[in-house]
C-alpha cells in the first residue's frame, strides 16, 4: 500500500469500517511510513473530540411516530 490508498482509507481506518484485507495493508503502511501514521493519529484525536462535544437529542415521541407511520405508507 502506498501514502495515497492509505489517505483514501484513512476516514473508514478511524471509522473501524475496512476490511479484514485493508486493514492489515493499512496498519502494515503506518508502521513504515511517519507522515500517515501521524495523520491517522491527529484523524483519530478529531474524531474523540467530536465525539465528546457532541450534544444529543431525544427526538420527540410524536415525530418518532409520524416517521414509522411513513415508513408503513407504500409510495
Amino acid at each position: 500500500m502506498n501514502c495515497t490508498q492509505a489517505q483514501n482509507l484513512m476516514s473508514a481506518a478511524v471509522d473501524g469500517e475496512l476490511t479484514l484485507e485493508e486493514q492489515e495493508g493499512f496498519e502494515k503502511h503506518i508502521q513504515t511510513c511517519p507522515t500517515c501514521f501521524r495523520e491517522f493519529k491527529e484523524a483519530q484525536k478529531t474524531k474523540s473530540i467530536i465525539r465528546e462535544k457532541i450534544i444529543r437529542f431525544k427526538a420527540p415521541q410524536s415525530l418518532v411516530n409520524s416517521i414509522l407511520k411513513l415508513s408503513d405508507t407504500p409510495l
